[in-house]
C-alpha cells in the first residue's frame, strides 16, 4: 500500500479547512435571508386567514349539510375569499421580504434572494417534499379522504420548517415545525373531529405562533 506522506496529510487538512471556511461564510447569508423577523406580518396574515376561512367553511357546512347544498352565491364569495387570501400572501411575501432584507443590504432583489436560497441544500429538501405532498393530496382527493389533506399539508410544511431550522439553527422554525408535525397527526387520532377545525388548530395556530415568537432573531449556538 502506498505510504501516506506528510505533504498529503497537510494538503488534505487544508482542503478540509477550505470546505469548512466556505460553509461558514455561506451559512450566515442564509440565516440573514431567513430570519423570522422578515416574515412576521406575512405569517400573522396567513394564520388569521387560515383560521377565519376554516371557521367560515365549517359554519357553512354545519348550516347547509354539504358543500353543494351551500347557495351558489355564497360558495362563489367564499371561493373568492380563499383565492384573494392566497394571492395576498404570495404578494405580501415578495414585497415585505424584499423590503425587510433591503434594510440590511440594498443590493438585494427578489431574484437574488431566491438564487441565494436555492443554491443551498434546501433545494434538495423542499422540491421532493412538495412533489410528494402534491401526489398524496391528489391521492386523498381521488379516494374521498379529504380530511387527511390537513395531515399531508401540516406534516410536509412542518418538515420544511424543520429543515430550515436545522440548517440555519433558528429555533423559531424548529418550534413551528414540530407543532405542525405533531398537530398534523390529529386527523388520524381524532377521527370524529371536524377537519376544518383541525386545520385551523394546526396550520392557523402554527403561523400565529411563528408571528408571536419571531420578534427575536437569536439562533442556537453552533457546536465547534
Amino acid at each position: 500500500m502506498k505510504e501516506i506522506t506528510e505533504n498529503q496529510i497537510d494538503k488534505l487538512l487544508k482542503d478540509v479547512a477550505s470546505i469548512k471556511s466556505a460553509l461558514a461564510e455561506n451559512k450566515p447569508v442564509l440565516k440573514q435571508l431567513l430570519l423570522p423577523i422578515h416574515f412576521r406580518i406575512i405569517t400573522l396574515f396567513a394564520g388569521l386567514a387560515i383560521i377565519g376561512i376554516s371557521i367560515l367553511y365549517y359554519t357553512l357546512l354545519e348550516q347547509y349539510g354539504s358543500y353543494y347544498d351551500i347557495p351558489g352565491v355564497v360558495r362563489t364569495i367564499s371561493l373568492l375569499l380563499v383565492i384573494t387570501a392566497y394571492v395576498l400572501v404570495v404578494v405580501l411575501k415578495r414585497i415585505l421580504w424584499v423590503k425587510s432584507i433591503k434594510k440590511m443590504d440594498s443590493n438585494y432583489t427578489f431574484g437574488k434572494i431566491i438564487r441565494q436560497i436555492y443554491t443551498y441544500q434546501l433545494f434538495h429538501v423542499w422540491i421532493p417534499i412538495q412533489l410528494i405532498m402534491a401526489f398524496l393530496i391528489a391521492y386523498a382527493l381521488y379516494f374521498d379522504q379529504e380530511r387527511y389533506i390537513v395531515s399531508i399539508a401540516a406534516i410536509g410544511i412542518g418538515i420544511i420548517y424543520n429543515s430550515i431550522g436545522g440548517i440555519t439553527k433558528i429555533w423559531q422554525y424548529l418550534a413551528t415545525g414540530y407543532w405542525l408535525i405533531v398537530t398534523g397527526v390529529l386527523p388520524f387520532v381524532l377521527q370524529s373531529a371536524p377537519a376544518l377545525l383541525l386545520l385551523a388548530g394546526s396550520m392557523g395556530v402554527a403561523f400565529l405562533m411563528f408571528f408571536l415568537i419571531s420578534g427575536s432573531s437569536r439562533v442556537t449556538e453552533e457546536e465547534e
